[in-house]
C-alpha cells in the first residue's frame, strides 16, 4: 500500500511539474524529466529514523500505526531542483517533535522518548507535531510545569495526541460565567487523570488502532480515511456533550444547591458527564426522601463527596441495608452519612475485614462502635492492628477501653499516642495502666501535658520530649536503611 501511493504521488509530482513547463513556454530542453524529480522511498525513510537512534523495532511500530509517515519526504532537496514544498519534511518534523519537543522542552531521556513515539507516532507528521507544540503551550500558559508534565508518562501520551483547539474550548467552557473556574486550576485540573473521561467527551483523540493491523492483511480501512459523515457525527457528539454539561452544571447550582461547583468538579470531573434526569436528581432524592439527608445538608454532603451523584442506588441501598444489619440505628443513619458520605460507596466484601476484626478484638456491640466511630469501616488492616497490639501493652482492659473510645484509631500512632505514653512512663514515672484512654489521647499536646502529666512549665518540657524523640527515631530509621542497603550490596 505504501510503496503504490509513493509511486501514485511521484507520477502527480512529475506531471505538476510539466504541466507548469508547458504554461510557461519553456522549451524541450528546460522541461523536467522524471528522472529529475528527488527520488525517495521508504527505504530513505527507515535511514533517516535509523541515523538519528530509532531502532528496528521503533520504527516497525510507528509505520504501522501510521504508515503515511513512509510517503513523506525525508530530507529537503537539493537546491538545483528548486522543488517548492507544500509542508516539511520527515528530518524537520522529527527535529521538532522528538529532538525540540521531548528531550528538548520536556528532557525526557531517551528510552522514554522514544517510547512516547511509539504510542504517539503522529507527533511525527507536519500536524501531529505543531499541534503537541501548542497543547504544551496551552498547558504551561495554565500555570502547569513542565516537570509535572514530563513526570505523567502516560498521561502526556494521551495529552499530545489531542487538538490543541479541543482543549482550548473546554478551558473556555470551564472559565466561563457557566462555571466560573480560575485558570490557574484549570491546568492541573486537565492534568488529572480522574478527567480523562472528560477530555475523551469533548476532545477526543484520533488514531488507527495497532490491532487492525494485526487482524487483517487488507488496508481498506486505511486507504478509506475518515469519512465525512463520520466527522460530522463527532462533531455533534462533541456539541452535544458540551451542551449536556451545561444542564449539568446550571442542575447543580440551581436545584441541588451547590455554591462552589469549581471544588466539586475538581474532586470529580466526570460529574459534568451525569445525566440529569437519569443520575443527578434520583441520587439527589434517594440521599434526601430515603436517608433523611435535609435539603439544606445535601450541597455539603456533595461538595464533601461529589461521587455520590455518579453512585448506582441499588448499590447504597445494598451498603445501608449491611449497616442495620451489624446494629447500627436508623435514625442514626442521617448523622453518619452526613459526616461521612464516602461510606455510600463502599460495599459490604470492603468492609467485611474489619468488622471481623472488631469482633476478634473483642469488640461486642459493633452498631454502636460503628455508630461511634463510621470512618473505621474504611481503615486498612495494617493500620489498625499495630494500634491495637500498642493499646494491648499498654492497658489492662484495652477491649474495654477501646469500646469506651472508638476514636483512639483515629490517632497517629507514632507522632501521637507512643509519643504520650513514654512521656508518662518514662520522664513522669506514671502507671498508664491506671489511666483512662481517652483522658491519655483527648487533650491537645499542651493541655495534655498541664492535665495529664501535670506539668507546670507550660508544656515545654513536653514539647521538648517530642523534639528529641522525633530526631531520635530519624537517625534511627536512617541508620536502619543504611544497614539494609548494606547487606543488600553484600
Amino acid at each position: 500500500y505504501v510503496l503504490s501511493r509513493t509511486k501514485q504521488r511521484r507520477v502527480r509530482d512529475f506531471l505538476k511539474k510539466r504541466d507548469m513547463a508547458w504554461v510557461k513556454g519553456n522549451d524541450v530542453e528546460s522541461q523536467l524529466s522524471f528522472n529529475e524529480i528527488a527520488e525517495y522511498g521508504i527505504d530513505d525513510v527507515i535511514s533517516l529514523l535509523l541515523e538519528n537512534g530509532l531502532s528496528g523495532y521503533d520504527i516497525a511500530v510507528i509505520l504501522t500505526h501510521t504508515p503515511g509517515i513512509a510517503m513523506m519526504m525525508p530530507r529537503t532537496p537539493p537546491k538545483h531542483l528548486q522543488i517548492k514544498l507544500d509542508g516539511k519534511t520527515l528530518e524537520e518534523t522529527f527535529d521538532n517533535a522528538y529532538k525540540g519537543l521531548l528531550l528538548g522542552k520536556l528532557n525526557l531521556k531517551k528510552y522514554d522518548a522514544k517510547k512516547i513515539l511509539r504510542l504517539c507516532p503522529g507527533l511525527l507528521t507536519m500536524g501531529g507535531s505543531k499541534r503537541a507544540e501548542d497543547v504544551i503551550i496551552l498547558m504551561t500558559s495554565m500555570g502547569v510545569s513542565l516537570k509535572s508534565l514530563a513526570r505523567d508518562k502516560k498521561g502526556l501520551t494521551v495529552l499530545l495526541s489531542r487538538a490543541p483547539s479541543s482543549i482550548f474550548r473546554l478551558i473556555t467552557f470551564l472559565a466561563s460565567d457557566v462555571l466560573r473556574i480560575p485558570v490557574s486550576q484549570i491546568g492541573p485540573l486537565l492534568r488529572n487523570r480522574q478527567c480523562r473521561q472528560l477530555l475523551d467527551a469533548v476532545a477526543p483523540v484520533s488514531f488507527v488502532e495497532p490491532c487492525h493491523f494485526c487482524k487483517t492483511s487488507s488496508y481498506e480501512h486505511v486507504k478509506g480515511g475518515v469519512s465525512s459523515n463520520e466527522v460530522g457525527k463527532k462533531r455533534q457528539s462533541i456539541n452535544d456533550a458540551f451542551k449536556k454539561m451545561t444542564k449539568t452544571a446550571w442542575t447543580l447550582q440551581n436545584h441541588i444547591g451547590t455554591r462552589d461547583l469549581g471544588n466539586v468538579i475538581a474532586a470529580y470531573p466526570n460529574v459534568l458527564l451525569l445525566d440529569v434526569n437519569k443520575q443527578i436528581l434520583p441520587n439527589a432524592a434517594y440521599l434526601m426522601n430515603e436517608l433523611g439527608i435535609c435539603q439544606d445538608d445535601l450541597p455539603r454532603v456533595l461538595q464533601l463527596y461529589p461521587f455520590l451523584l455518579g453512585k448506582n442506588i441499588k448499590e447504597m441501598e445494598a451498603t445501608v441495608s449491611y449497616l442495620m444489619d451489624l446494629g447500627v440505628e436508623e435514625e442514626k443513619l442521617p448523622s453518619i452519612f452526613r459526616a461521612f458520605p464516602s461510606l455510600l460507596s463502599m460495599d459490604e466484601k470492603s468492609m467485611e475485614p474489619v468488622i471481623d476484626f472488631l469482633k476478634e478484638i473483642g469488640i461486642a456491640n459493633i452498631g454502636r462502635f460503628v455508630t461511634r466511630m463510621p470512618s473505621v469501616l474504611g481503615y486498612s488492616l495494617d493500620d489498625l492492628k499495630p494500634k491495637w497490639t500498642f493499646l494491648s501493652e499498654v492497658c489492662l482492659y484495652p477491649s474495654f477501653e477501646l469500646s469506651t473510645f472508638p476514636a483512639y484509631f483515629s490517632y497517629p500512632i507514632d507522632r501521637v499516642t507512643k509519643t504520650r505514653y513514654e512521656y508518662l512512663r518514662y520522664v513522669k514515672k506514671i502507671p498508664t495502666e491506671l489511666l483512662a484512654l481517652d483522658f491519655v489521647l483527648r487533650y491537645g499536646d499542651d493541655d495534655f501535658a498541664k492535665v495529664v502529666a501535670k506539668d507546670k512549665d507550660g508544656g515545654n518540657k513536653f514539647a521538648t520530649f517530642v523534639r528529641l524523640r522525633a530526631e531520635r527515631l530519624k537517625k534511627l530509621k536512617k541508620r536502619r536503611k543504611r544497614i539494609g542497603s548494606q547487606v543488600t550490596e553484600s
